[in-house]
């Protein structure tokens, strides 16, 4: 499994950007809109198991963590994006930085 507080160290530098939120259900079922927040920080849950995508001090967007196929931070021509693919639920995490 993808070492958890490398995912961390990769995506504070991010802290005070813009981001667009997008996730997506696989089965068929639905499919939400982008949506814009700024991230204010990312911590791992105590668990150890999940990603915490902070808007402020208190809202969060809490992001399964698989093996590297399925949880990266990748570039893109549009800039970076963190994925993460839960293919149990069928539910896929976007996150892009703006």
């Amino acid at each position: 499994m993808m070492a958890m507080q490398r995912l961390i160290d990769e995506l504070m530098p991010y802290a005070g950007s813009r981001i667009k939120v997008w996730m997506e259900d696989r089965s068929g079922e639905q499919q939400t809109l982008p949506k814009p927040y700024t991230l204010f920080k990312v911590a791992a849950a105590s668990d150890g198991t999940q990603l915490l995508f902070y808007f402020n001090k208190e809202q969060f967007l809490s992001v399964p963590v698989f093996e590297e196929q399925h949880t990266l931070l990748e570039q893109t021509k549009a800039g970076p994006r963190f994925v993460s693919h839960d293919e149990q639920s069928q539910l896929h995490y976007w996150v892009y930085f703006l």
